[in-house]
């Protein structure tokens, strides 16, 4: 009796703080009143990492009625380079979305493999090693649907679905040692992934927010998903990860000119001379 009265108790605050910041009266992001252009551009410079299994995977293999081998796997992630630019389009009522972005990037995931293990064939045995590296390069476009939640005026938490399509234009794979026959496998050319993003931003200007963001595939369509959109190099599965941060550019409405001051909350304080004309 005691546990579900208590659980409520530690519940219930947060509930009724959680409904007080959604209750709360924020300035709009996305201007609604028409003071902004609903489109514009964005570039998001990051990195990537593969991110491996945090334990090391042992297998046990018979290859035949003398002869076994055992094998442990060591994957390791490796940093690579992120570049992003493309289109946002705000909505007109964002109830459930506020703003779809469709971008075109270049995508490097990087990584290695070290294998060890013994080999044993009647009463023979011997150890072997392996190791391996991956460098694929990728142009990716992709599509995400966008939700934000404002915590305090002019910053929010935004959480993202979209979709993934990569296009391996370049790859090296090397590889030394012994590796188990038929253990070995790796991603396409093409790849198809749905993903999830979240992030924390920041609207520094009227027209400018920066958004830095975690961003990683749940679900694979291209190659079979291994496993919530994880991805085999060698005869380790890796999970890719994006973290970049996101300039969003908003417009005005007549292109990049300022929109006269009557509409313009962050010009108001300033004085026009009437009589003044462009040169």
């Amino acid at each position: 009796m005691k546990s579900p009265v208590l659980a409520l108790g530690l519940a219930l605050p947060g509930a009724l703080f959680a409904q007080g910041l959604m209750d709360r009266k924020h300035p709009d992001i996305f201007p609604l009143d028409g003071k902004m252009k609903r489109s514009g551009f964005f570039v998001a410079p990051g990195v990537t990492w593969t991110l491996a299994p945090f334990k090391d995977r042992e297998e046990h293999y018979d290859l035949g009625a003398d002869t076994a081998l055992d094998a442990t796997y060591h994957g390791k992630g490796q940093l690579g380079l992120y570049l992003e630019a493309g289109w946002f389009i705000s909505t007109r009522d964002p109830v459930i979305i506020d703003y779809w972005d469709f971008g075109l990037a270049y995508k490097q995931l990087k990584g290695r493999e070290t294998s060890q293990g013994t080999f044993a064939r009647g009463d023979s045995i011997g150890d072997w090693v392996g190791d391996g590296a991956f460098n694929d390069q990728h142009l990716t476009f992709a599509a995400n649907a966008n939700k934000l939640f404002c915590v305090r005026d002019y910053r929010f938490i935004q959480f993202s679905l979209g979709a993934n399509v990569d296009w391996r234009f370049s790859g090296s794979r090397d590889f030394a040692g012994f590796a188990v026959p038929g253990t070995q496998d790796f991603p396409p050319e093409f790849i198809g992934q749905l993903h999830a993003k979240v992030g924390y931003g920041w609207k520094l200007t009227q027209r400018l927010m920066i958004i830095p963001a975690i961003e990683t595939p749940f679900f694979s369509v291209v190659p079979e998903d291994q496993g919530l959109g994880r991805l085999q190099w060698f005869s380790t599965t890796y999970r890719p990860l994006i973290l970049s941060v996101r300039f969003l550019f908003l417009r005005h409405p007549n292109g990049w000119a300022c929109p006269p001051v009557k509409n313009n909350e962050f010009e108001k304080h300033k004085v026009v001379n009437p009589e003044y004309k462009r040169r």
